[in-house]
């Protein structure tokens, strides 16, 4: 069981993968929100919440399976 979660040396510190997925994935939900505010699309999105939450689960799972994913 000790392989199902990778743990990520960053200076010593053993970190689980599955949050630096989650971090990176809330920053790129974050960068997206704010282009989309700056172009002006985001008044027209109709249900902001579930968007921008399935935006950071998509981004999550995409930084999972592109860095750790075997």
């Amino acid at each position: 069981m000790a392989g199902c979660d990778p743990l990520v040396n960053i200076e010593g510190a053993f970190f689980p993968a599955w949050l630096i997925s989650g971090v990176s994935g809330l920053i790129a939900m974050v960068l997206t929100w704010s282009v989309l505010r700056k172009v002006g699309v985001d008044q027209f999105i109709w249900a902001r919440p579930f968007t921008y939450i399935c935006l950071l689960i998509m981004y999550t799972c995409l930084t999972w399976l592109v860095l750790y994913a075997n």
